[in-house]
């Protein structure tokens, strides 16, 4: 029962489709992908579309439309700025550009259909329940403060909320819950995998180090940075109970690097050949079938796990 795990990071989440092209160039099968915020984006549309080749050339087709443009990824990327934690960032540019009682009567700073354009373009309509290769993704509950397994329903709005930047997209709202980025509470979803049954899971950690940081300017630059460090350990703990780890080179890449699209992807491919030998000798040959009927009753009446 073979799992493909996609970890969120930003533009560093590109590195994922590297590793999703090798193991298709090495016939490489597994049974479903659970992906977190970029991940849950690359993976949405693998799932969908199991063709890396086609998913490459819409990603680039996609860094030219007006969809990429209104994510503000350029205005928010500030070069002299070395951090590379991106609530920082978001942070002091907040600070150089929007007028404080602006921001204080607003849930977020841009409108939710900006992220949903950009989703929809990117991900065809349809059901998770009716992808190809099945998908779940994972999203953070504000009400509750618990992460939430997304297994059914509308793919292109579980992928918004997991994708769902805190305070810069507004949470996506269901009957009873406000979900934002899955990366606030499971940034690389092992624990998620294995309550779908899998037996045999492939990680993809596009996460940077934790650098050392010393400019705090002021109890904001604390908190973010609290949390930063909680997120990070949170995805070390994560990483050890993979059975298989591939960790993309993708420290000298910043969340923006959206530019450097190819020096990503060519990332993510040599990490994957450099464990393709180990991936050949743990995976099962045999279990598709087994770990779809698994997931086709997970599925059934109800949507969501919490953990």
């Amino acid at each position: 029962m073979n799992l493909s795990l996609l970890s969120g990071g930003g533009a560093r989440g590109l590195a994922h489709l590297g590793v999703l092209k090798v193991l298709e160039e090495e016939n490489i099968k597994f049974d479903m992908i659970v992906g977190c915020s970029f991940g849950a984006l690359i993976g949405g549309m693998y799932a969908q579309t199991p063709d890396a080749s086609e998913l490459e050339l819409r990603l680039k087709k996609f860094r030219r439309t007006d969809h990429f443009k209104n994510l503000g990824v350029r205005a928010l990327r500030k070069p002299a700025l070395q951090s590379d934690d991106f609530l920082k960032q978001f942070a002091r540019n907040l600070r150089e550009r929007v007028l404080l009682n602006v921001i204080v009567n607003r849930i977020s700073v841009l409108r939710q259909d900006r992220l949903i354009g950009a989703v929809n373009y990117l991900v065809g309509n349809g059901r998770m329940e009716d992808t190809t290769i099945p998908f779940a993704c994972n999203a953070t509950d504000l009400v509750s403060g618990k992460g939430i397994l997304l297994t059914k329903g509308d793919i292109r709005k579980a992928i918004a909320a997991s994708t769902t930047i805190p305070g810069y997209f507004p949470p996506v709202e269901t009957d009873s819950q406000r979900l934002v980025d899955g990366a606030v509470t499971h940034n690389l979803p092992v624990k998620f995998a294995k309550a779908l049954g899998a037996t045999f899971t492939i990680a993809v950690d596009v996460h940077p180090l934790l650098r050392e940081e010393e400019d705090f300017r002021n109890v904001f630059d604390i908190i973010i940075r609290t949390s930063t460090i909680t997120a990070s350990q949170l995805t070390e703990e994560s990483l050890e109970r993979a059975d298989i780890l591939i960790s993309p080179q993708v420290d000298d890449f910043f969340w923006y690097d959206f530019d450097r699209a190819d020096d990503l992807i060519r990332a993510g491919e040599e990490a994957t050949y450099s464990k393709i030998e180990e991936i050949r000798k743990k995976t099962c040959p045999k279990g598709g079938s087994v770990l779809r009927r698994l997931f086709s009753r997970f599925v059934g009446p109800g949507s969501t796990s919490k953990k």
